[in-house]
């Protein structure tokens, strides 16, 4: 994105996040009007106060959606749409949770597998085909997250790097397609991030990763700047990428 953005308007699902919440304050901040999604009316409620205490004169879109539901991720797309006249970017940080899915693959819950897939992948196609409609002309930007799970095979990860593994693939096969349009997409895939809620709940895990890590773990202070150039004039020729922000954790 450039450094004003002017009437430009940008998606940021999750962004009841930490990740999500950096991105949209971001983008704010170099001038986007920013559609604000989280999981439900009292998520986006609190993200929109912390937004605009941040952000004195930001200008935001309030757009809630559980994605569970049937016909959520279009009616939040045709919303934003709608209320901000047009869409310029989508930058899709509402990945669900793990359902139960983590841990080895022996043990893991054989029922959540389905649920996990289509709600993992399955909700970013979908979100993808409904913002493909919204873009105008003058083409768009969209970037996906995963996890570095999907590139670097690691114990107990099966399920997830299957499932982020599918974001991946699709972004790079997408890409060629849609550049017809002139539309972009790429994908971020950061490993442990520190300053989030994962990273809190497993200290230990996270700990020895940050030990690990050459540059330290990022932040998502970190990790919003590349997505917002992603969407930007000066990345116009780019499209299809996978990019890790891991401090140096997998190579």
């Amino acid at each position: 994105m450039a450094e004003r953005d002017g009437d430009r308007v940008v998606l940021v699902t999750g962004a009841s996040g930490a990740i999500g919440f950096e991105i949209a304050a971001q983008a704010a901040e170099q001038g986007a009007i920013v559609a604000v999604h989280g999981s439900s009316d009292a998520s986006v409620a609190r993200a929109m106060a912390k937004l605009r205490d941040r952000v004195r004169e930001g200008r935001f879109l309030a757009t809630p959606a559980d994605f569970r539901a049937d016909g959520a991720i279009e009616r939040m797309v045709a919303s934003v749409a709608d209320q901000g006249g047009r869409i310029d970017a989508v930058i899709h940080c509402g990945i669900v949770g793990a359902l139960g899915v983590t841990g080895p693959f022996a043990k893991a819950d054989a029922t959540q597998f389905a649920n996990h897939a289509a709600l993992v992948i399955g909700a970013f196609q979908r979100l993808c085909a409904a913002a493909l409609s919204h873009f105008d002309h003058n083409g768009g930007a969209i970037i996906g997250f995963a996890s570095d799970a999907a590139r670097f095979a690691a114990p107990r990860q099966a399920i997830i790097g299957g499932a982020f593994g599918g974001i991946v693939a699709f972004v790079r096969n997408l890409a060629p397609e849609i550049a017809r349009a002139n539309v972009r997409i790429h994908c971020i895939t950061p490993g442990f991030v520190a300053e989030t809620p994962i990273y809190q709940a497993h200290a230990a895990r996270a700990q020895a990763a940050q030990e690990r890590a050459g540059l330290g773990l990022p932040t998502p202070a970190d990790i919003a700047p590349m997505a917002l150039f992603l969407c930007g004039e000066g990345a116009r020729k780019m499209t299809g990428q996978i990019i890790s922000i891991n401090g140096g954790l997998n190579a």
